[in-house]
């Protein structure tokens, strides 16, 4: 891959710098490659939002497709997709009341928690 050529005289020391930058070229492409985000990353809202309902809905609702725990309950994307944005946000505000029974549990939410979640919810409808 990297040699040298009949045109161009390395020699030993030439070989030597050009493992050494191989070396130390590797590390960074392999960095470039992990950090390289795909369109679809969560931003730190969508993220904790994400988290929130891991820890507060996945009990009940499937997170994104799929089969909820509960069979009454839908999975958070097809809410998402189904309710418009003012109810979803207003049904936070009075503590998660549409559509949820008595089983619903009691929701504190603390500041952001709202806005995470509908920001969650948001990346749920853009994914098709």
């Amino acid at each position: 891959m990297f040699g040298c050529n009949t045109a161009i005289s390395c020699g030993k020391g030439g070989h030597m710098l050009l493992k050494r930058l191989f070396i130390l070229a590797t590390p960074l492409l392999i960095a470039a490659c992990v950090t390289d985000r795909d369109a679809n990353a969560l931003s730190e809202s969508a993220a904790d939002g994400r988290a929130f309902a891991q820890a507060n809905c996945a009990s009940c609702h499937a997170l994104e497709d799929g089969v909820s725990p509960n069979p009454n309950a839908p999975s958070l994307r097809r809410a998402a997709k189904r309710l418009p944005d003012w109810a979803i946000e207003a049904s936070f505000e009075r503590g998660v009341q549409i559509g949820h029974s008595m089983e619903m549990p009691a929701f504190v939410f603390e500041d952001g928690d709202i806005a995470n979640l509908l920001a969650y919810l948001e990346t749920l409808k853009e994914k098709d």
